[in-house]
């Protein structure tokens, strides 16, 4: 199982797997680190410790998980000594959780420590506020790295997109606008490297458009499935596989909720 290393200084990482090019963020203090998220599988958990101990000669002492899926939680039970911290609502979102094999259904590890406000805290020279940003799901939170010039954002926006499956659009669309406040220039999402800090105003455009061509549509079955995901992204941004997957989820989730059916606010 191979990952993608990519360094962000020269105390900080970050780490790609295989499965849903999921991310793992880590900072160094000597030779402990402090790792955000977790990856989704556990052949990737399992290289993860591996390249820990053997390239960084590092042991993981303390994990932040941005929102409770189990496509970010893989790891948690291969780093036993590390002590966990997740939103309060944590083990719900895991809870709620409708798309996973059976074999992330056992990823869940109760948090050690729980938060449901800003918290501040320092590991080596990175001075990290970790603070709720619900939307996407009710648990998640993000984590703000101004000695990087990067924002974690997790899975408010996915690509230059949002999905709404567990979340209000309204909702979404506010954590992104919190999100772009912080004013970085750089964003690691929950899945596929960095990213530009455009990718947060993409996919607050995507969902105006996406909410603009469904009352277009006026509550029709086939009209609404029949949107396309280009017409949602801001002009000459290409698509992506990842991207068209999850629009077409937005889809199906537009009808069964009733989405944007009533008059416009």
């Amino acid at each position: 199982m191979s990952l993608r290393t990519q360094p962000l200084g020269p105390d900080a990482w970050l780490v790609t797997g295989e499965a849903y090019a999921s991310n793992a963020t880590l900072f160094l203090q000597g030779d402990e680190v402090l790792m955000v998220d977790a990856l989704g599988s556990r052949e990737d958990a399992q290289a993860l410790r591996a390249w820990v101990s053997d390239t960084l000669r590092a042991r993981v002492r303390q994990v932040v998980c941005t929102h409770g899926f189990s496509d970010h939680l893989a790891a948690l039970q291969g780093f036993p000594e590390a002590s966990v911290l997740a939103h309060a609502r944590f083990e719900e979102t895991f809870q709620a959780e409708r798309f996973r094999s059976s074999e992330e259904a056992g990823f869940y590890r109760a948090p050690d420590h729980v938060l449901d406000a800003p918290l501040r805290m320092r590991w080596g020279r990175h001075h990290l506020e970790v603070f709720p940003n619900p939307g996407h799901t009710p648990s998640t939170l993000n984590l703000d790295v101004p000695e990087l010039d990067v924002l974690l954002s997790a899975d408010i926006a996915v690509g230059s997109m949002a999905y709404i499956a567990y979340g209000e659009p309204a909702d979404i669309d506010a954590a992104l606008a919190r999100a772009e406040a912080r004013g970085r220039t750089r964003v690691i999402q929950g899945h596929g490297g960095v990213s530009p800090a455009s990718t947060l105003s993409a996919a607050r455009h995507y969902l105006r458009a996406l909410e603009h061509a469904v009352r277009e549509a006026r509550g029709a079955p086939e009209p609404i499935l029949a949107i396309q995901l280009q017409v949602c992204l801001p002009t000459g941004m290409p698509g992506t596989d990842t991207e068209a997957f999850f629009h077409r989820r937005n889809l199906d989730e537009v009808l069964a909720r009733g989405l944007w059916s009533g008059p416009s606010p």
